[in-house]
C-alpha cells in the first residue's frame, strides 16, 4: 500500500494540500477527480517526485519505477513515433504497443508531424513501455475518440497499479475502477 500521511503542499501563494492523507491500493487502477484546480496534477507530481512537500510523508514507493503520462505530450520531436516509445524498451515491444493502440501507420512519422491524439497515443505507450510498478497518468483520453479511447484503456487497465486524473465521468467508467479519490 501506498500511503500519503499529513503532506502540506504549497505552490506559489496557494496552499493545495493541508494536512492531505490518503491510502493508495498496491494494484488496480486508482480514479483521481475534483473541480479544476483542486490538485489533481499536483498530486501526481509528488508520487513521482517532481513537487516535494513541505510536511508530510509518502510510504510505498520506495524502489518502485513510475513511468508517467503528463497532460501535454512530452516527446522528442524529431524523433518518429517509434524511436519516441523504444527510448525507454526494445524496439519490438515499442512497435507492439504503438500497434495495440491503433499507430500502425504513423510508426515511421516524426512527432512533430502527428495530431494531438497520435501524440497522446505515442505518450500511452512510452509509459507502458517502461518497465514499471506504477503509471501516472493526467488525463490520458485527451484527444482521442470513442474507440482509441478503448484501446488506451484496454492498455491502461493491463498496469499493475494505474493512479488516472480525469475530469470526465464517462473516461473513468472505461476504466472499471472500484477505487476512486475525489479531491
Amino acid at each position: 500500500m501506498i500511503e500519503l500521511k499529513e503532506l502540506t503542499v504549497t505552490l506559489g501563494d496557494k496552499r493545495v494540500f493541508d494536512r492531505y492523507s490518503a491510502e493508495l491500493p498496491d494494484k488496480g487502477i486508482v480514479i483521481v477527480s475534483g473541480e479544476s484546480g483542486i490538485g489533481k496534477t499536483t498530486l501526481l507530481r509528488v508520487l513521482c517526485g517532481l513537487v516535494k512537500p513541505e510536511n508530510g510523508m509518502i510510504t510505498g514507493l520506495s524502489g518502485r519505477k513510475i513511468s508517467v503520462v503528463f497532460q501535454e505530450p512530452r516527446l522528442l520531436e524529431q524523433l518518429t513515433a517509434l524511436e519516441n516509445v523504444a527510448l525507454v524498451s526494445d524496439r519490438t515491444k515499442a512497435e507492439f504497443l504503438l500497434n495495440a493502440l491503433n499507430m500502425h501507420d504513423e510508426l515511421h512519422v516524426k512527432a512533430a508531424s502527428l495530431s494531438g491524439g497520435q501524440k497522446q497515443r505515442v505518450s500511452l505507450a512510452r509509459a507502458f513501455a517502461f518497465s514499471n510498478d506504477v503509471v501516472l497518468l493526467d488525463e490520458p483520453f485527451t484527444g482521442l475518440d470513442e474507440h482509441n479511447k478503448q484501446k488506451a484503456a484496454d492498455l491502461i487497465r493491463s498496469a499493475r497499479l494505474a493512479v488516472v486524473v480525469t475530469h470526465d465521468p464517462a473516461d473513468a467508467a472505461l476504466l472499471n475502477s472500484n477505487r476512486k479519490i475525489q479531491l
